[in-house]
């Protein structure tokens, strides 16, 4: 099994399945839920870094235009992503 990643050892990363394979349901959904704002907050932060005059307002519509299609944002948000740029 090839490993997460360089620092990980095998036996440590059978360690982590195994400790995640048996986790409750209620437990699987809260880590996913840390991981999907952790990835929200990751994304902000370069989103930051690339404009960093830009607002609030302006850095979540750049944010809600990487996570969804454009006719979806148009939809559902009302502006047009291709404005952004």
């Amino acid at each position: 099994m090839k490993p997460l990643s360089n620092d990980t050892s095998p036996e440590a990363q059978q360690v982590m399945y195994e400790l995640l394979r048996n986790a409750p349901a209620s437990k699987k959904i809260e880590l996913t839920f840390e991981l999907t704002q952790t990835a929200r907050l990751l994304l902000l932060a370069g989103l930051r870094q690339r404009f960093p005059t830009a607002k609030n307002d302006e850095l979540k519509r750049r944010l809600i235009s990487s996570l969804l299609p454009r006719s979806a944002v148009i939809k559902a948000y009302g502006f047009d992503p291709a404005e952004l740029r």
